[in-house]
């Protein structure tokens, strides 16, 4: 178990930096969009907050769906699984997070083979090379990744009451 217990410890901690870092980049949107309707209204628009705020709601939005997943609150229909007896409900739980593992695992390597192709370009106001706004995919996919194989094994090693405690 001490495994199992190793790759839950890294999913935690990877879902509180993501908790923190989702946080940051937020309300740093609402800083910079803030300023940017005071500067709009008063002064000179500026070029670059549209710009970096789409940006910083797109890292959140991968960063924020790994901490969905970690926790379970994504959407789902558990209409069907709810009337399987309990040894069936557990293979069904496996085979959800062992999909979802394999969807990440090709969302990685698609954003890898995407982000090396946009790797010379800039954003137009930032000038921030493309190929780290396109880096949020496969590293918000690797975190989930990493949350699905964690879910598979605590679902497969661990008693319900040792998740729990």
């Amino acid at each position: 178990m001490p495994v199992v217990n190793g790759v839950r410890k890294i999913s935690d901690v990877l879902n509180k930096i993501c908790m923190a870092l989702c946080v940051a980049f937020l309300a740093v949107m609402v800083v910079v969009t803030f300023v940017q309707i005071i500067c709009r209204v008063f002064f000179t628009a500026l070029s670059w907050s549209e710009e970096m705020a789409r940006y910083l709601l797109i890292w959140s939005t991968f960063f924020g769906a790994g901490c969905v997943y970690k926790s379970g609150s994504n959407i789902a229909v558990l209409i069907v699984q709810d009337l399987l007896p309990a040894a069936i409900k557990k293979i069904a739980k496996i085979l959800v997070h062992v999909l979802c593992f394999g969807f990440f695992a090709l969302a990685i390597y698609n954003g890898m083979r995407y982000m090396n192709m946009v790797g010379t370009q800039t954003s137009a106001a930032l000038q921030v090379p493309m190929k780290y706004m396109y880096l949020s995919v496969p590293l918000g996919c690797s975190i989930m990744s990493i949350h699905a194989f964690s879910a598979i094994l605590d679902e497969i090693f661990v008693k319900k009451e040792e998740v729990e405690a």
